[in-house]
C-alpha cells in the first residue's frame, strides 16, 4: 500500500500528474549531470537528459512499472478502478 502513495501521481488528472513527471524528471536530470560532471560513464540511462525524453519516460514508467501494479491493486481494492483508468488516459495524453 504504501508503494502506491509513492508512485499515485500517475493517478491524478493530468494537469496535476504532469508537474509531478515533470519535478520527478527534473530531480533524474539534475542527477544525471551530476554524474556527467563526475566523470560517472555511463551516466545512469534515466537520468540522461542528453538521451532520455520526458514522454518516453513517462510512457514507460506508466506502461511497465504502475500499470501492472495499479491493475493487481484494483483487484483487490475495486474503488481505484476509476484512477487506474485515469493512469490509462494519461499515458494515451503523453504518448500523443
Amino acid at each position: 500500500i504504501i508503494k502506491c502513495a509513492d508512485i499515485s501521481n500517475v493517478l491524478k488528472p493530468f494537469p496535476i500528474s504532469r508537474r509531478w513527471a515533470l519535478r520527478v524528471t527534473d530531480e533524474f536530470f539534475l542527477q544525471g549531470d551530476v554524474e556527467r560532471d563526475l566523470g560517472i560513464d555511463p551516466v545512469t540511462p534515466s537520468c540522461d537528459r542528453h538521451t532520455q525524453s520526458r514522454v518516453a519516460s513517462q510512457v514507460g514508467f506508466i506502461d511497465f512499472v504502475c500499470a501492472p501494479y495499479f491493475e493487481s491493486m484494483a483487484t483487490l481494492y475495486p474503488g481505484l478502478r476509476e484512477d487506474v483508468d485515469r493512469m490509462h488516459e494519461n499515458s494515451d495524453i503523453w504518448a500523443s
